[in-house]
């Protein structure tokens, strides 16, 4: 029996849970915060809600639970990243295989993260462990503005500030309280291109790797409400730029020692020549990614996942057949969404180029992401060698049509299916 671990059962989530329950001999237990809304009986055995899913001593309680009530677990895992750390202590509580705490805190503690890649060669940025003001003061000092601060744990980009002055900075040290109980990691600010690397890996070797751009980098859309962000997947990573940056980053996840697992990292290749990763985390990626590699590949990339988490194995190789491109059209304003137009315009304009679509409901509250602030445009459009979608004339197409009224404090707008897709309207 194999627990799966989530706080919703909705979109990506629910995705993968039902590419577990088509494994092999898999009965399909889950551990959640709220019930999904048509009582997840054709993927859970059953169900269990806890109030703080992140509690590790509540989801172990439950856990065992489902042990008193189903016999012997076989595995627990999760695809989320705030989920890992106390997924790994049930497993450890419990003497399961899978991931363990040292494993995850490895990859998600970006202190032990930047300490692994450096004892592999491989380069970081320039950083500094911040406990108090003064910490925070004296790297500035070294190294100049910008820079930048982040939590030692995950939380990806949106938790990242780009320090830019002193001003900025004094803000950043009010807001954040870095102390040795909530310790801050500062880093270097870099320049180049922002670009990750995700890989199926099993018992520590990388099989399968594939890289996808990111323009403008996430701090900069994070820091331009009216940046369209994109994600890029070139058909060709076999020569430069990239071979570098995939050969480093394949080293960093053979140094991880991540077992059987998804990995994504984010990285850049630096303005003055070389690579220098910044995140890593072991699930699989957001920002549409998942999607993406289902287009490039002809793949099912929950299936995927699900046979390296859960059973080990790894069903590649495969070919990148197609460039695979996806567009963040952002709203501008807070609040609401009022009306979505333009939709028509679109489709004419990208023609059999559009594979998928997430369009946002009118009434949905904004979120603070820069993946889901209006909808998500994810495009083929390429089989040979183009290295850019159509991306301009679509994002001012539509950023001049997504309206907010400012009434209501920053909630994700969605993360499931039941969204309008444009290929539906």
């Amino acid at each position: 029996m194999i627990v799966f671990v989530s706080r919703h059962l909705v979109g990506e989530s629910l995705r993968s849970a039902r590419a577990i329950k088509k494994l092999d001999s898999v009965r399909l237990l889950g551990i959640c915060e709220s019930l999904p809304h048509d009582g997840g009986d054709d993927v859970f055995a059953d169900l269990v809600c806890v109030e703080d899913i992140h509690d590790a001593g509540r989801l172990i309680d439950a856990a065992r639970g489902l042990v008193e009530k189903h016999g012997p677990l076989e595995q627990i895992v999760t695809t989320q990243e705030t989920l890992l750390e106390s997924v790994a202590h049930a497993v450890e509580s419990l003497g399961l295989r899978g991931m363990s705490v040292s494993t995850v805190r490895r990859a998600l503690d970006k202190s032990c993260l930047e300490r692994v890649l450096e004892q592999a060669g491989i380069k970081t940025a320039r950083d500094r462990l911040i406990n108090n003001d003064d910490d925070a003061r004296r790297f500035a000092d070294e190294v100049d503005f910008p820079f930048v601060l982040k939590p030692l744990s995950g939380s990806g980009g949106l938790a990242t500030l780009c320090i830019r002055n002193v001003e900025q900075l004094e803000l950043a040290l009010e807001l954040m309280r870095p102390s040795p109980e909530s310790v801050v990691l500062a880093e270097d600010y870099l320049r180049g291109q922002e670009l990750c690397i995700d890989t199926f890996t099993i018992a520590n070797e990388p099989r399968f790797h594939s890289v996808c751009c990111y323009r403008p980098s996430i701090l900069e859309a994070l820091e331009n409400p009216q940046v369209q962000w994109t994600c890029v997947m070139p058909r060709d990573i076999s020569g430069d730029p990239f071979r570098e940056f995939i050969e480093q980053g394949l080293k960093a996840v053979r140094a991880l020692s991540v077992g059987n697992a998804m990995t994504h990292m984010e990285g850049f290749l630096l303005e003055k020549g070389g690579v220098s990763f910044t995140d890593a985390t072991l699930r699989p990626a957001g920002a549409r990614i998942g999607p993406m590699l289902a287009f490039a590949y002809d793949i099912d990339p929950y299936l995927a996942w699900a046979r390296v988490a859960v059973d080990g194995c790894f069903d590649g190789p495969w070919e990148r057949k197609y460039a695979v491109g996806t567009i963040f059209l952002r709203g501008t304003g807070d609040g609401l969404v009022e009306y979505v137009d333009g939709i028509e315009s679109v489709r004419q304009q990208v023609g059999g180029l559009l594979l998928d679509a997430r369009l946002p409901r009118v009434g949905a509250t904004k979120s603070v992401t820069y993946t889901v602030i209006a909808q998500t445009v994810c495009i083929t459009y390429s089989r040979l060698e183009s290295h850019a979608p159509p991306d301009a004339s679509i994002g001012e197409q539509w950023s001049q049509r997504l309206r907010y009224f400012d009434k209501q404090l920053y909630k994700p707008a969605w993360d499931d299916d039941s969204l309008q897709s444009l290929n539906d309207s």
